[in-house]
């Protein structure tokens, strides 16, 4: 992975007001009059952690710090759920409301930052999934595509994930976070009022393309209506993954002509 300086260098990057994408009235590229959004999920489909357990047990002690217990958090799984849900699983046993959560929101979202750039100074944090890097400096300047963000973290932490990484700059647009809603149901029509204001044109959800390795990946998409890449470079199989039957599957995204191809077909 190409070097991408000190996590101190990295946090002072993150001092740009929140939300700042990169504009597409500045590119360097024609975009089409029907572009396709591709809205990636981050964890298990642009990167891997390589120090999960650290991070996990330093979430512990941040949620201790905040509401004075972790509750439950060992037992939830993850996988494709937003932040906020992730928390109200975890808290609704300790008697913490959804309400009572989002109030704490901006804090945990801070604390989350700080931890992450943390534990970036002292080492690797995270790997970019098979054929990642070659897919979106692919994308850049395909005028056929806009490539934003639909995931469950919380959008100050999923900002600073892909800072980290190496690859925020790919991303053009706000698309949607984990702040943003609790049911990942309603993160793809929020990228969608969000992208078609960014563009300026009118986009209907059939050109809406997520790409994202979970099941609730696929659900999301089915729900609003947009077409759905799954790949199983996260936690789920390809047999896993085909049972909930979305438009395309993939191993991974390591073949960037055959996985451009396939989007351009969807």
């Amino acid at each position: 992975m190409k070097e991408t300086g000190t996590a101190e260098q990295m946090q002072n990057d993150n001092q740009s007001p929140a939300n700042e994408y990169h504009s597409l009235a500045t590119g360097h590229w024609p975009l089409t009059t029907s572009p396709r959004v591709l809205l990636f999920d981050i964890d298990g489909t642009l990167i891997r952690a390589v120090r999960r357990p650290e991070y996990r047990g330093r979430i512990r002690q941040m949620l201790i710090d905040v509401f004075g217990t972790c509750g439950r958090i060992s037992e939830v799984d993850f996988g494709g759920k937003t932040d906020l849900a992730i928390y109200r699983e975890a808290l609704e046993c300790e008697g913490f409301t959804p309400a009572q959560i989002r109030e704490r929101l901006p804090r945990l979202e801070a604390m989350m930052v700080e931890i992450l750039y943390d534990i970036a100074a002292t080492g690797e944090v995270f790997r970019l999934c098979a054929g990642v890097a070659e897919l979106l400096e692919s994308l850049k300047d395909d005028g056929r595509f806009v490539t934003s963000l639909l995931t469950g973290n919380v959008e100050k932490l999923a900002e600073a994930k892909l800072r980290v990484a190496g690859i925020w700059h790919y991303f053009k647009g706000r698309g949607a976070f984990g702040s943003d809603a609790e049911e990942r149901d309603h993160l793809p029509e929020i990228a969608a009022v969000r992208m078609t204001e960014h563009l300026g044109v009118r986009l209907s959800p059939d050109q809406f393309i997520i790409i994202g390795d979970t099941p609730r990946d696929i659900k999301c998409a089915k729900h609003f209506g947009a077409r759905v890449l799954a790949v199983a470079s996260g936690q789920h199989s390809l047999d896993q993954l085909a049972a909930h039957r979305p438009d395309a599957l993939l191993a991974d995204l390591s073949d960037t002509p055959a996985v451009i191809r396939l989007l351009a077909e969807l």
